[in-house]
């Protein structure tokens, strides 16, 4: 019979044991991000239709009605306060984006944004620590702070296609309507939003870095959107108060619809809320995890 017929068994360690199978080598950084990424995105996937759907519905009844409405704005104009119309923003409402801005991106977009964002970022690090489901996670092993990045970068993926859903939604109730509604306008307005939105998700990731529960971080960051909104308005109502305005994220916020999307508030917004998740991944992953 020939050699080959013999299977030739591996060679044996001194004292006739086989040598151990080498360690799995775990994943990269960038590896890990990404799959966490694209788990994350599946599980928000509904968030556009739930959220985006009944922010669209809303701003696409207001640009519906405009036609309607549109007549009687000038009498309604001259009846507000100075006092008020400067605390809101608002100049006139002489057009269909101005309408949907006083009614929409003044307050009801940008709160219901930045609570999304807060319940995205919470829900991935404190939530899943109190659902038992962080431990899972971290033997894999995927580092901390790769979680807490991937679940800022979810959210903000997930909350641009809630935005994109709303714009879309409001401009084409407004062009069905014949509103004359301006695509480059109203999507100004509708960028204007993330930004603010995911400083606030920053601030988020920075309160889920040293606390447990999902519940305190949601409501602590919650509270944060509007003790911010409040200092803002009462700044613009108070000429003494109104220094107090640098603190509040609101601020630099302003009307993209009326005035342009001020790209160095954007810009800086958006990086106070990377550094803030920054500074909650180092937190989060110092501390010790219930």
């Amino acid at each position: 019979m020939s050699a080959a017929a013999h299977p030739v068994a591996p060679p044996r360690a001194p004292g006739g044991t086989r040598p151990a199978a080498a360690p799995a080598v775990p994943p990269g950084t960038a590896r890990s991000l990404w799959a966490l990424v694209r788990r994350g995105v599946r599980d928000q996937a509904r968030a556009p239709l739930t959220w985006g759907g009944g922010l669209g519905a809303m701003g696409a009844l207001m640009a519906a009605l405009w036609p309607s409405i549109q007549g009687s704005m000038d009498q309604l104009m001259r009846s507000y306060p100075e006092g008020l119309k400067q605390a809101f923003g608002i100049e006139e409402l002489d057009s269909v984006e101005r309408y949907v801005d006083a009614e929409m991106l003044s307050l009801i977009v940008p709160f219901v944004a930045a609570f999304f964002v807060i319940r995205c970022v919470t829900r991935a690090t404190a939530g899943a620590e109190e659902r038992g489901h962080l431990d899972t996670l971290l033997s894999l092993p995927v580092s901390r702070r790769v979680l807490m990045a991937a679940a800022f970068g979810v959210a903000g993926i997930a909350l641009a296609a809630i935005l994109a859903v709303f714009f879309a939604l409001t401009w084409l109730a407004g062009t069905i309507a014949g509103t004359g509604i301006s695509a480059a306008t109203l999507g100004a307005g509708v960028l204007n939003v993330w930004p603010i939105a995911m400083a606030f998700g920053g601030l988020a990731a920075l309160f889920a870095g040293v606390a447990h529960r999902p519940g305190v971080v949601t409501g602590v960051a919650s509270g944060a959107i509007v003790a911010m909104y409040v200092v803002d308005l009462v700044g613009k109502l108070s000429d003494p108060l109104r220094p107090v305005r640098a603190v509040s994220a609101f601020r630099y916020y302003g009307s993209a619809v009326q005035d342009g999307l001020d790209v160095s508030h954007a810009v800086a917004l958006t990086a106070v809320g990377v550094a803030l998740a920054a500074a909650g991944a180092v937190l989060f992953d110092r501390r010790d995890v219930l």
